[in-house]
Protein backbone atom coordinates (compact mmCIF):
# COMPACT_ATOMS: atom_id res chain seq x y z
CA UNK A 1 0.00 0.00 0.00
CA UNK A 2 1.53 3.53 -0.76
CA UNK A 3 1.39 6.18 1.60
CA UNK A 4 0.20 9.57 0.61
CA UNK A 5 1.87 12.87 1.53
CA UNK A 6 0.47 15.65 2.09
CA UNK A 7 1.95 19.19 3.02
CA UNK A 8 -0.71 19.90 6.23
CA UNK A 9 0.17 19.15 9.42
CA UNK A 10 -2.25 16.87 11.41
CA UNK A 11 -2.32 19.11 14.30
CA UNK A 12 -5.56 20.93 14.15
CA UNK A 13 -3.71 24.46 16.61
CA UNK A 14 -1.65 24.73 12.89
CA UNK A 15 -4.61 24.83 10.63
CA UNK A 16 -5.03 27.70 8.03
CA UNK A 17 -4.89 31.27 9.91
CA UNK A 18 -5.28 34.40 7.78
CA UNK A 19 -2.94 36.45 8.43
CA UNK A 20 -2.88 40.42 9.42
CA UNK A 21 -2.34 41.45 5.73
CA UNK A 22 -4.81 38.83 4.34
CA UNK A 23 -7.95 40.59 6.50
CA UNK A 24 -6.26 44.36 5.68
CA UNK A 25 -6.45 43.73 1.76
CA UNK A 26 -9.90 41.54 2.38
CA UNK A 27 -11.25 44.68 4.15
CA UNK A 28 -10.05 47.46 1.98
CA UNK A 29 -11.44 45.30 -0.56
CA UNK A 30 -14.74 45.62 1.17
CA UNK A 31 -14.54 49.31 1.93
CA UNK A 32 -13.50 50.46 -1.78
CA UNK A 33 -17.59 48.57 -2.32
CA UNK A 34 -20.29 49.14 -4.04
CA UNK A 35 -17.69 50.07 -7.08
CA UNK A 36 -19.12 51.81 -10.34
CA UNK A 37 -19.32 50.59 -13.75
CA UNK A 38 -16.02 51.17 -15.36
CA UNK A 39 -13.81 51.73 -12.17
CA UNK A 40 -10.44 51.10 -12.18
CA UNK A 41 -8.35 49.66 -9.25
CA UNK A 42 -6.50 52.55 -8.78
CA UNK A 43 -10.13 54.42 -8.17
CA UNK A 44 -10.98 51.51 -5.85
CA UNK A 45 -7.76 51.90 -3.91
CA UNK A 46 -8.16 55.76 -3.41
CA UNK A 47 -11.25 55.24 -2.49
CA UNK A 48 -10.73 53.17 0.08
CA UNK A 49 -7.43 54.95 1.05
CA UNK A 50 -9.15 58.07 2.12
CA UNK A 51 -11.62 56.23 4.26
CA UNK A 52 -8.58 54.34 6.11
CA UNK A 53 -7.64 58.08 6.34
CA UNK A 54 -10.52 59.39 8.43
CA UNK A 55 -9.67 57.68 11.09
CA UNK A 56 -6.06 58.49 11.29
CA UNK A 57 -4.19 61.56 12.72
CA UNK A 58 -2.75 63.69 9.73
CA UNK A 59 0.80 62.84 10.79
CA UNK A 60 0.09 59.46 10.29
CA UNK A 61 -2.27 59.27 6.97
CA UNK A 62 -1.55 56.48 4.21
CA UNK A 63 -0.41 57.31 0.93
CA UNK A 64 -1.70 55.64 -2.22
CA UNK A 65 1.51 53.30 -2.55
CA UNK A 66 1.22 52.20 0.86
CA UNK A 67 -2.47 51.07 0.58
CA UNK A 68 -2.05 49.67 -3.17
CA UNK A 69 0.75 47.17 -1.42
CA UNK A 70 -1.79 46.23 1.46
CA UNK A 71 -4.78 46.16 -1.13
CA UNK A 72 -2.34 44.13 -3.47
CA UNK A 73 -0.78 41.81 0.05
CA UNK A 74 2.51 43.02 -0.43
CA UNK A 75 2.91 45.03 2.75
CA UNK A 76 4.95 42.68 4.74
CA UNK A 77 3.40 43.84 7.98
CA UNK A 78 0.46 46.26 9.32
CA UNK A 79 0.64 48.77 11.76
CA UNK A 80 -1.83 48.67 14.84
CA UNK A 81 -2.85 52.23 13.84
CA UNK A 82 -3.42 51.13 10.33
CA UNK A 83 -5.20 47.75 11.15
CA UNK A 84 -7.48 50.06 13.64
CA UNK A 85 -8.30 52.68 11.09
CA UNK A 86 -9.29 49.97 8.79
CA UNK A 87 -11.03 48.23 11.26
CA UNK A 88 -12.91 51.62 11.59
CA UNK A 89 -13.36 52.51 8.09
CA UNK A 90 -14.96 49.41 7.72
CA UNK A 91 -17.48 49.10 10.32
CA UNK A 92 -18.36 52.96 8.68
CA UNK A 93 -19.10 51.57 5.43
CA UNK A 94 -21.21 48.95 6.72
CA UNK A 95 -23.38 51.27 9.43
CA UNK A 96 -23.76 53.43 6.31
CA UNK A 97 -25.54 50.44 4.53
CA UNK A 98 -27.40 49.63 6.81
CA UNK A 99 -28.79 53.39 7.23
CA UNK A 100 -29.81 53.32 3.62
CA UNK A 101 -30.71 49.96 3.24
CA UNK A 102 -33.02 51.02 6.46
CA UNK A 103 -33.96 54.54 4.46
CA UNK A 104 -34.64 52.24 1.25
CA UNK A 105 -37.28 49.79 3.14
CA UNK A 106 -38.84 52.83 4.51
CA UNK A 107 -39.06 54.63 1.52
CA UNK A 108 -41.21 51.64 -0.44
CA UNK A 109 -43.37 51.99 2.71
CA UNK A 110 -44.30 55.54 2.19
CA UNK A 111 -44.45 54.52 -1.57
CA UNK A 112 -46.69 51.78 -0.74
CA UNK A 113 -48.70 53.91 1.37
CA UNK A 114 -49.37 56.92 -0.91
CA UNK A 115 -50.05 55.06 -4.06
CA UNK A 116 -52.40 53.57 -2.48
CA UNK A 117 -53.70 57.04 -0.53
CA UNK A 118 -53.26 58.74 -4.20
CA UNK A 119 -54.50 56.18 -6.84
CA UNK A 120 -58.57 56.01 -7.54
CA UNK A 121 -59.97 52.68 -6.27
CA UNK A 122 -61.54 52.56 -9.80
CA UNK A 123 -58.12 51.76 -11.49
CA UNK A 124 -57.56 48.38 -10.30
CA UNK A 125 -54.40 48.38 -12.70
CA UNK A 126 -52.48 51.59 -11.57
CA UNK A 127 -52.86 50.62 -8.51
CA UNK A 128 -51.62 47.15 -8.91
CA UNK A 129 -48.56 48.49 -10.87
CA UNK A 130 -47.84 51.12 -7.83
CA UNK A 131 -48.35 48.75 -4.97
CA UNK A 132 -46.09 45.80 -7.14
CA UNK A 133 -43.43 47.63 -7.82
CA UNK A 134 -43.69 49.32 -3.87
CA UNK A 135 -43.00 45.43 -3.06
CA UNK A 136 -40.65 44.56 -5.40
CA UNK A 137 -38.82 47.69 -3.69
CA UNK A 138 -39.00 46.28 -0.22
CA UNK A 139 -38.19 42.89 -1.51
CA UNK A 140 -34.77 44.24 -2.95
CA UNK A 141 -34.02 46.46 0.50
CA UNK A 142 -34.41 43.30 2.45
CA UNK A 143 -32.43 40.85 -0.19
CA UNK A 144 -29.27 43.89 0.05
CA UNK A 145 -29.81 43.61 4.16
CA UNK A 146 -29.74 40.22 4.09
CA UNK A 147 -26.41 40.05 1.82
CA UNK A 148 -24.68 42.85 3.76
CA UNK A 149 -25.25 40.51 6.96
CA UNK A 150 -24.21 37.49 5.39
CA UNK A 151 -21.22 39.44 4.18
CA UNK A 152 -20.89 40.47 7.71
CA UNK A 153 -20.96 37.08 8.87
CA UNK A 154 -18.16 35.92 6.40
CA UNK A 155 -15.58 37.83 7.53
Amino acid sequence: MSETRTEHSEKSSEGFRLMPTDVASRLLHEIAEPRPVGDTVKAAITRAANAMNQFLPKERRVSYGRAEDIWRREARRIDAAEMDAIRSAHEHRNRTLREELRAAAALADRLERLAAQAIPSTDLAALDEVVSTARQAKRTARALRDLAAAERRGL
